[in-house]
């Protein structure tokens, strides 16, 4: 967790000025005991009002130069406590960001969203309280049992013994604690990624009429971060009973020995009172160091957490890839390919084997979990196989790097994803030059959208909510496939991204986009054989296995599986046939 340090570069001056200024408060924090047994020892008996007010008044400047010296500590401490946590969540981002796929999924998305969201800020809260108080609690109960020394090292022994007890409690506390804050963070990951689950997939579990059998799993899960909050805070609310119980024991011992010193002369009543103030301020000092030995626990789990992210190795798409060769017309050969998930019981695809050609229109088709997505993954070199060889090329030559591979290959997600800000940024959406708007209209008609991109107010310039709430899911389909056609490439994948499109719309764009991209191959995943009807090859796929690879007729003569998902869409064909 060392590397975690250096995101305190930048504040510096804060982070020494919060403390600083916090022992000032100390120090003042410590004279007043001293002054009150003055006035109570020599001015109260003696009637003395001038030395009286005097010390009343600077009893007056000592609280408010308390005010202003703890506003200033307090401002530089959170200064640097939100300036940390604003560089470590954007270095934390941009780490998930470089992580491989695979890592990201061994993770998982909701315990990310947690490290990057929950933990961040347990930090920023620990490191606040870390920089009021480092200084402040340890000064403040040294400095009084110092003090109590010098008034009464006899009466002072009762105050080390004390000290000594509360620290033991502190750190038995913490020792005891520390595993359960890890199981409630464990708890947290775990109802972040239901929830997360269950508003992404709300239509779903109402149509399969699950909402009661999700919401039983959501309130036995939150049940359980209940119970373990409850337990935790059971175990963590004994150390402020006990501190008390220690303090007020050892202030019934300081009035009995003080008493005993005062009837021998050994000890004044304003000497006993300050001893009596100086307990008093340990006591609340002491509470505080619970307090923040407990965010500290919590801060300390949350960083390391999130240096577990740290420690992962960033994806290198700029590494080598081993150079192969193949004919010019060839753009992706898969031999003998077999992939696995982690840990999972089956292969996601078994044995498969095809070949994609220049200007080839290449179909994947096959039911719901028959592997179509995992392979679409394993073209983009998201996941690698676990045998067999999955190959881009282009001109003859295999990709050198992962990033020339994923820049020969343009993708439009079966989900169709567009961000907060303009039409024109999210077509230029990953492209490092200038584009003239008759190229961003080019890629519009062919995707068929420059109809409704002409009819928003500001054209190109238009304003694209978060997530596109302001499109219907046919316009984000088809802004998303004109921001792939802008990239060019030479392999161009559709994963069921037309699947909001009627016929007609998707008939147009398939035939713009072999009409003007004559160079570019199209891989195309859909749910519909009507809109692999034109394609030269179609892979079936099956529970993760090769059916058949033939054209759409041959499919209809030769494979049951293509037929049954044919006439299931077209049940008038099936009679004629």
């Amino acid at each position: 967790m060392k590397h975690l340090f250096i995101y305190f570069k930048g504040y510096l001056k804060e982070t020494v000025l919060g403390p600083l200024f916090k022992l000032l408060e100390a120090s003042f924090e410590l004279l007043v005991p001293l002054v009150i047994a003055r006035m109570v020892d020599s001015y109260i008996p003696h009637n003395d009002k001038n030395h009286l007010y005097l010390m009343i008044f600077f009893l007056i400047l000592l609280a408010f130069s308390n005010i202003i010296v703890a506003i200033i500590a307090q401002f530089y401490s959170a200064k640097a406590a939100v300036g940390y946590t604003k560089q470590l969540s954007r270095s934390l981002f941009e780490k998930i960001m470089r992580l491989p796929k695979e890592r990201r999924d061994q993770l998982t998305t909701s315990s990310l969203v947690t490290r990057l969201v929950s933990d961040t800020f347990q930090i920023q809260t620990g490191i606040n309280q870390f920089l009021r108080l480092f200084l402040r609690a340890p000064i403040i109960v040294f400095g009084s049992v110092l003090m109590a020394f010098f008034i009464s090292p006899r009466i002072t022994i009762w105050f080390f013994l004390m000290v000594f007890v509360l620290f033991a409690l502190v750190y038995l506390m913490s020792v005891v604690v520390n595993p359960l804050y890890g199981k409630i963070r464990r708890l947290t990951d775990k109802i972040v990624g239901l929830t997360r689950e269950q508003l992404e997939g709300s239509r779903v579990i109402r149509a399969f009429g699950q909402v009661e059998a999700e919401e039983q799993h959501f309130q036995e899960t939150n049940q359980a971060y209940t119970d373990w909050q409850i337990k935790t805070g059971y175990i963590a609310t004994l150390i402020t009973p006990l501190t008390y119980l220690a303090v007020n024991a050892t202030l019934i011992v300081v009035i009995w020995q003080g008493q005993i010193a005062i009837s021998g002369n050994h000890l004044s009543q304003g000497m006993l009172i300050a001893l009596v103030n100086y307990l008093l301020q340990i006591l609340v000092e002491l509470l505080k160091l619970t307090m923040l030995v407990s965010s500290l626990n919590q801060s300390f789990i949350s960083a390391r957490r999130i240096a577990q992210v740290f420690e992962q190795k960033d994806e290198d798409i700029a590494a080598p890839l081993p150079a192969q060769s193949a004919a010019d017309d060839t753009l992706v050969t898969v031999k003998e390919m077999t992939f696995s998930y982690p840990q999972a019981a089956k292969a996601a695809l078994k044995d498969i084997s095809f070949t994609v050609h220049k200007e080839e229109f290449f179909g994947i088709i096959g039911g719901t979990g028959s592997g179509k997505s995992s392979l679409i993954q394993l073209l983009l070199r998201l996941y690698l196989p676990q045998q067999g060889q999955v190959t881009v090329f282009n001109d003859g030559r295999s990709a050198r790097t992962i990033k020339e591979w994923r820049d020969w290959v343009s993708l439009v997600p079966q989900k169709a994803e567009l961000f907060k800000g303009s039409i024109r940024s999210n077509l230029t959406l990953g492209l490092d030059k200038e584009v003239e708007d008759k190229e961003l209209w080019k890629v519009l008609d062919m995707a068929q959208a420059s109809s409704f991109v002409h009819q928003k107010p500001g054209q190109l310039d238009a304003q694209v909510e978060a997530f596109g709430r302001n499109f219907s899911g046919g316009q984000r389909q088809r802004l998303t496939i004109a921001r792939a056609l802008l990239h060019d490439s030479p392999l161009l994948i559709l994963d069921d991204a037309t699947s909001a499109l009627d016929f007609l719309t998707e008939a147009k764009l398939l035939a713009a986009i072999k009409k003007n991209l004559k160079k570019t191959a199209l891989i195309m995943v859909s749910q519909r054989t009507n809109s692999l009807s034109k394609a030269d090859h179609i892979l079936v796929l099956d529970q993760g296995k090769q059916v058949a690879l033939a054209s759409h007729q041959k499919l209809l003569e030769t494979c049951p599986l293509y037929q049954e998902i044919h006439y299931s869409q077209h049940p008038r064909e099936e009679g004629i046939q």
